[in-house]
């Protein structure tokens, strides 16, 4: 968002590896790699003073974990000297422990004249250019032998100003956005109600960067072999 020096980023989850490792599951740990890497192009490439982080900035419910502490005080020393503006997601009951060592505090929502940005767990409405995560939106394509791609996406309605941001976290890179929207069984309240018409679909690829692949009712509809030509 050039008009405010500012970048949205959403569903880190860091701490994920560890959580996982509690269940029994032993992932690499690669999640802060991932995800400072990816927040380090992007700063490069827009040099934004702000950066939002939508939610979900952690992945343990009910306590923070010691890789928790570690991965965000890392983040946040990281990138000091841009503007850390944190907003609270599902995850981040814990959260405000951890960031108070930093004296950061975390708001509910972030609104300005033009944006309106929340996480999406509760229904806080639609108005401004509402920007919204937690949704995790991903398109899944599946080729002729059967291979599957899961590409990272944002999900945009214009005619309703909403844009639903992907997943950073490496590990939670999202629901399958013609299986959510179309059934409208939206992990998020506001979305309840929107036709899927209205949203259209930008896939992050690593080759073509933003893919353009039109309304989501239109993709699913047309099938397979639109997905193959695109």
């Amino acid at each position: 968002m050039s008009d405010i020096e500012a970048v949205v980023v959403s569903d880190l989850h860091l701490g994920y590896e560890e959580e996982m490792n509690l269940h029994g599951l032993f992932l690499p740990r690669i999640q802060r790699d991932h995800i400072t890497s990816v927040m380090d192009r992007i700063i490069e490439r827009y040099n934004p003073q702000r950066i939002i982080i939508n939610g979900d900035f952690k992945q343990e419910f009910s306590k923070n974990l010691p890789s928790e502490w570690t991965d965000v005080l890392y983040f946040i020393d990281r990138y000091d000297d841009r503007d850390l503006i944190f907003i609270r997601g599902n995850h981040d009951n814990y959260l405000a422990t951890i960031l108070s060592k930093k004296n950061i505090g975390m708001m509910d929502f972030y609104e300005d004249d033009r944006y309106f940005i929340y996480h999406g767990d509760r229904n806080m409405g639609i108005k401004k250019i509402t920007i919204l995560g937690h949704e995790h939106p991903s398109l899944v394509l599946r080729d002729r032998v059967g291979g599957v791609y899961k590409l990272p996406a944002f999900a945009f309605n214009f005619r309703r100003n909403v844009i639903i941001t992907p997943s950073m976290s490496f590990f939670s890179s999202g629901t399958d956005l013609s299986q959510s929207l179309l059934s409208e069984e939206h992990f998020t309240p506001a979305l309840k109600g929107m036709k899927p018409s209205c949203f259209r679909i930008f896939a992050i690829t690593d080759e073509f960067g933003l893919v353009d692949f039109g309304y989501l009712d239109d993709l699913h509809s047309s099938g397979e072999q639109q997905i193959r030509d695109r």
